[in-house]
């Protein structure tokens, strides 16, 4: 398990870094583009379709830094009622049903980037095949698949740690919707 928890690990740092780059990568992209449009009438080419590509591959990496942290997409309203050894079970079926049908979709989606690397398929704007934007489904889907497999393994077993959100620089509690400060709301008079 530790071999396991070493290799998220650095997988983390890995995406968190790349997911970080391909921010600032979109962003010069797009400003310069936007400025060479507006002030001298040329249009960066390839910028914006770059743009697009990174943002899918960022979409995806931080999909699994979420998973990792247990932050992606939740609804908690069952587990918040009912007793704790109830919940230790709806973590394991969720973690395993989040493994299977991740695995599952990594698997089609390194089907389908197989296949479109296969056909010579190019980007319209930029040097790059397409088949290497589709991979980020499996790449993607197989890091979250392996995150759950992970969280299995940490519920099921112990013997580890899963990381906290705090260890992204995340905050630690999430205030739910119904406990936010409604005084920021515009109210009609």
């Amino acid at each position: 398990m530790r071999v396991l928890d070493s290799l998220l690990r650095g997988c983390d740092a890995v995406v968190s870094f790349m997911a970080g780059i391909s921010l600032l990568v979109i962003t010069g992209a797009l400003f310069a583009n936007a400025v060479a449009r507006y002030f001298a009438d040329f249009v960066v080419i390839g910028s914006e379709e770059l743009s697009r590509y990174l943002l899918v591959w960022m979409t995806f990496l931080g999909s699994y830094l979420l998973v990792r942290v247990q932050r992606h997409i939740t609804v908690d309203v069952f587990v918040r009622i009912v007793p704790s050894p109830v919940v230790r079970l709806v973590q394991i079926l969720c973690a395993i049903v989040g493994a299977i049908t991740l695995g599952y979709v990594a698997f089609l989606g390194w089907e389908l980037a197989s296949f479109i690397m296969g056909t010579g398929q190019m980007s319209s704007s930029l040097p790059i095949r397409r088949g290497w934007i589709y991979m980020a489904i499996p790449v993607g889907c197989g890091l979250m698949a392996l995150a759950y497999v992970f969280e299995l393994l940490v519920t099921l077993f112990g013997g580890g740690t899963l990381p906290r959100a705090a260890d992204y620089g995340l905050p630690d509690d999430v205030p739910d919707v119904d406990t936010q400060d409604q005084s920021a709301i515009p109210t009609k008079a």
